[in-house]
């Protein structure tokens, strides 16, 4: 149990190295099994694991996944010697560790969770296709054989790749969950909204090449692929954008601590604090990354300050001030129409909790989240120590409800002691 809350991807990679080994030994290969097609899929598996794709927190193999899909999908075995489930299982587990082997041999990461979940939801897949039987008959052999229209034929390979799908996603989420202490729930939903279109393209391709195989052979493999690879540049142009951006608000970040208005390492530490009490929160995915950028900015108005503050800290300062630093803050911030969402956030930091209760302003809980974090960078100073922290924890109640939501230091406080 330790294991699994400590190293959830390893033990779910150790999970699916069992599961493969088990397909291997039981594997029956033949000559039916090695054909132009199914040769042209290793090998698509293969380099599919040397072009992984890291989102939100996972890494995902879109080619390795629409190849596989379309190797167990297809209706191979024509010649009376149908290939079985495990043989089929076992192809797909060695090609993703092969390439995975591959992989790491070229100085790439490979995560061990994500190519378990990976290989896992394929087996589910292989599962419902190629083990669940009707009168006798594997359903592959049932829908191919029955004459159905091939429009219902795709229709049902599609819903035995989302469900191998659904199942990569819940494994990953659970890893998530217990490496990060989100919940499932809450992690499968941040899944699902960030890996729609990708996954949409990669689970379409799979029935396709699947039923252009008795037309085209091995070619409908790259003749399918071709839009599953320029959804995956597409999608890596887009995530490049987004880690310049990343980058950016970094470096701004950074200017306070250059000029010396700031203690070294604040906005950082700020921006870890608060993300864990969001995520403690059940914020979403796209509300914790406005709380890490929010976070990461609050201080930048202190470059519009005569004077610097005593070590940089807002947690004293009058109304006078902390309006001088809200409005530079704000030109700053806001000429920059990638950060402009951040302006309200950033005012709202300033905010007094009470003005919520007596006067029913409403103030975003980023920025709650964001007061209270750095209040408590402001107190302890980075320090660790329980004295400090029992100090910082002490000022904090003596002000709650009046300047912090209780909310959010309850939160805090659930954060400090998973850390201590």
């Amino acid at each position: 149990m330790a294991l699994l809350r400590a190293r959830p991807g390893l033990v779910l990679f150790a999970l699916a190295i069992g599961v493969g080994s088990v397909a291997a030994l039981r594997a029956q290969p033949s000559e039916a099994s090695v054909t132009a097609f199914s040769l042209a899929s290793i090998i698509a598996m293969i380099i599919g694991e040397q072009l992984p794709m890291r989102f939100s927190r996972r890494v995902i193999a879109p080619v390795t996944t629409a190849s596989a899909l379309g190797l167990i999908l297809a209706p191979r075995g024509f010649d009376g010697d149908p290939i079985s489930a495990s043989t089929v299982l076992a192809m797909v587990w060695l090609s993703i560790l092969v390439g995975g082997i591959i992989a790491r041999a070229r100085g790439r990461s490979v995560v061990e969770g994500s190519l378990g979940a990976r290989f896992l939801g394929l087996a589910v897949s292989v599962l419902i296709v190629r083990g669940v039987t009707v009168d006798g008959q594997r359903l592959l052999d049932v829908v191919w054989e029955s004459g159905l229209h091939s429009a219902l034929v795709a229709g049902v390979f599609l819903l035995a790749a989302a469900a191998g799908a659904l199942v990569e996603r819940v494994l990953e989420a659970l890893v998530a969950a217990l490496g990060e202490g989100r919940r499932v729930s809450r992690a499968t939903a941040d899944e699902a909204v960030a890996l729609s279109q990708i996954s949409a393209a990669t689970l379409t391709a799979g029935p396709v090449i699947a039923l252009a195989q008795p037309i085209l052979d091995w070619g409908a493999i790259p003749l399918v692929m071709l839009p599953v690879l320029l959804a995956y540049v597409t999608v890596r142009r887009i995530l490049s954008i987004r880690r310049a951006i990343v980058e950016s608000q970094l470096a701004l970040s950074r200017l306070t601590e250059l000029a010396h208005l700031t203690r070294p390492g604040h906005p950082r530490r700020v921006a870890e604090l608060a993300v864990a009490v969001g995520a403690q929160m059940d914020l979403d995915a796209p509300s914790l990354r406005q709380v890490e950028r929010a976070a990461l900015l609050h201080d930048v108005g202190q470059l519009g300050l005569d004077e610097p503050l005593p070590g940089g800290a807002t947690l004293y300062v009058g109304p006078e001030i902390e309006e001088r630093i809200a409005v530079t803050g704000t030109a700053i911030v806001g000429s920059s129409p990638q950060l402009a969402t951040l302006v309200p956030l950033l005012d709202h930091i300033r905010t007094p909790f009470r003005r919520s209760r007596e006067y029913g302003a409403h103030i975003p809980l980023e920025s709650r989240i964001v007061r209270v974090a750095n209040a408590w960078d402001d107190l302890t100073e980075g320090a660790r120590s329980p004295r400090v922290r029992e100090v910082a924890l002490e000022r904090l109640h003596l002000a709650l409800g009046y300047d912090y939501d209780p909310d959010v230091v309850t939160a805090l406080e659930e954060v400090l002691a998973g850390d201590s």
